[in-house]
């Protein structure tokens, strides 16, 4: 029962069976093996089962420098930003040309084009410069609506709107990032007093912000910066010091990130949120961190966390951009090594490998519908792929609605790793930790020498070294001193409970135990929490509930509370033995 809240169906879809989460990653598959087919490639690689390499459908080269960046504004437009100082747009025809617009390209800036972005609803769009300004154009005309510049004349790299489209965040040299208010049109062609749109600026550190990112319901704001930090700070409220914050995420500086637009887009519950956020960097590695804040869980620590979830690896140069669909099924990586990849964020293994610049990727972008990808480069090039077969597939499941089904995720909190003691940990868990503090890396050496956490206490630096080939020596051993007087504090208690006493949710000893009908006992305001955040599962087992009414179960309050009591003389004695 203590290992309750480790299961790993952590995604599920309402109104649909287990195997509709995976239907479109396989289907994406499919299409990306008979494209290869199609086009007379291979289709193997080495880079893992069921990678496969498409050729791209379009080609632009209509800048003269490097491209800096791509985005889509639903399928049908296109922009591309160029170190040649323009921005250009183009329309999607059929047979997946792209034809330049009239009013393209867009002329405004005086040095290299960093970053562009459409609104959600793609009636703007914002380029970011080193020339110190971000412009918002208007999509439909061409027209310049406002130019926005910080009161410093340092470059912006990156700029981001808000998935409600009320704000735009924007970050550079000056160790800065800004939220500006832009919800209001005609705010925005009063360019004679643009500085009232700025709402706020956050200051971390000594380091270039070199990406930003909202999470999907607006309300929080996720910088990275050039020190390799990543901060979480709070969108609506001027609050001058982050939410949370994890150091060293990467070890050369962070170079993009990007939330997941469905993780988190659900009302918060009593069981606190969480969103999925996806970092690369400059040491190579692909990072996917849940990010929990407004924790609620009863007795637990509401302070908010940035926890290592997973690491994808693949890349062998710097990870430039990161970029998830509009379903966050599949998440694209752009990368120095030339390739853009496509990997699973449920089995979290790679799905293609896309290939054609002959220089570094600088960014990616998906098609509103998940059916392209775009990618930009230094070799001035921007390449297109169809991968179709992502988004639309859900309209071929029989009897489904695409507009009913909603992927609804849970993580399991980090925080419970702390109700068991570090002596008692197995192997996966000391593999897990090491995710958690960030040095996945080690997790491999640790698995194939078998070191549980009786182990874990006795390593010295010697055997980090020698046998298990740790670089980062002393900061372990820093950090299994602090678990380890953690886990003395926690034995020094008498008479642990048994995990049949301990509520699923929670984690704790249960007052109120209450029969659910999945047949398992939890905490009474644990479980109406639950239901009442709209959960119509087994929190055991994710399966339906026959009925939602809770049956107190007298027969474990009664055995609880002779616990209780038991435990209370055996303190008792304890303290009168010292």
């Amino acid at each position: 029962m203590t290992n309750v809240l480790k299961y790993k169906n952590w995604y599920r879809m309402e109104g649909g069976d287990d195997t509709d989460h995976f239907r479109d990653l396989e289907l994406l598959r499919e299409r990306c093996s008979a494209l290869n087919r199609n086009r007379g490639k291979n289709g193997n690689s080495d880079d893992g089962a069921g990678s496969t390499k498409p050729s791209p459908v379009c080609t632009i080269k209509d800048h003269t420098n490097d491209v800096t960046s791509v985005d889509f504004a639903g399928r049908s437009l296109l922009a591309t930003g160029s170190s040649d100082k323009s921005v250009r747009v183009f329309k999607w025809q059929v047979g997946d040309q792209f034809v330049e617009v009239g009013y393209s390209p867009l002329l405004g800036h005086t040095y290299a084009v960093n970053c562009v972005n459409f609104s959600p609803y793609g009636t703007k769009l914002a380029s970011a410069s080193t020339d110190g300004s971000t412009i918002i154009w208007d999509v439909k005309t061409g027209d310049r609506l406002c130019t926005l510049q910080p009161p410093s004349d340092a470059a912006v790299r990156v700029c981001a709107f808000s998935p409600n489209s009320a704000l735009l965040a924007a970050g550079g040299d000056d160790d800065m990032a800004g939220i500006w208010d832009v919800s209001t049109l005609s705010l925005l062609r009063n360019r004679q007093c643009p500085e009232k749109c700025l709402l706020r600026r956050m200051c971390g550190d000594e380091s270039t912000v070199t990406s930003v990112g909202f999470t999907p319901d607006s309300c929080y704001l996720a910088t990275g910066s050039s020190g390799g930090e990543l901060r979480v700070w709070d969108a609506r409220y001027g609050h001058s010091v982050p939410l949370a914050m994890k150091a060293e995420a990467h070890d050369l500086g962070v170079s993009s990130l990007h939330f997941s637009p469905v993780v988190g887009k659900e009302e918060i519950s009593a069981l606190g949120k969480q969103y999925l956020l996806a970092s690369g960097g400059q040491d190579t590695e692909l990072h996917l961190w849940v990010v929990e804040i407004e924790s609620q869980i009863l007795g637990g620590d509401n302070t908010p966390i940035i926890a290592l979830h997973h690491s994808l690896c693949g890349h062998s140069a710097p990870i430039m951009s990161v970029r998830f669909n509009a379903n966050g099924l599949i998440l694209a990586s752009a990368s120095g090594d030339k390739t853009v990849r496509l990997w699973d964020t449920i089995k979290l293994t790679p799905l293609a490998v896309l290939e054609g610049h002959k220089r570094y990727v600088t960014s990616c972008a998906f098609s509103d519908d998940g059916a392209l990808v775009a990618a930009g480069s230094g070799d001035r090039v921007v390449h297109v792929w169809r991968v179709d077969g992502a988004t639309s597939s859900v309209n071929q499941i029989p009897g489904k609605s695409v507009g009913k089904k909603k992927l609804m995720v849970r993580f399991p909190s980090q925080r419970f790793r702390e109700n068991v003691k570090l002596v008692e940990w197995n192997c996966e868990d000391v593999c897990g930790w090491l995710v958690e503090q960030g040095l996945a890396e080690y997790s491999h050496n640790f698995r194939s020498h078998a070191i549980d956490g009786r182990e874990l206490l006795t390593v010295t630096d010697e055997i980090l070294e020698e046998k298990l080939g740790v670089g980062h020596r002393n900061r372990i051993l820093r950090l299994v001193r602090k678990s380890s007087q953690d886990s003395l504090t926690k034995k020094e208690a008498p008479n642990a409970p048994p995990s049949e006493y301990l509520c699923p949710i929670t984690q704790e000893l249960i007052s109120d135990p209450v029969l659910c009908a999945d047949g398992f006992t939890y905490e009474r305001v644990a479980m109406e929490a639950w239901l009442a955040s709209g959960k119509r599962t087994s929190p055991m087992t994710n399966e339906k509930l026959t009925h939602l009414t809770l049956t107190p179960n007298r027969t474990l309050r009664t055995l609880i509370q002779s616990y209780g009591g038991s435990a209370t003389t055996s303190c008792e004695a304890t303290s009168d033995e010292s």
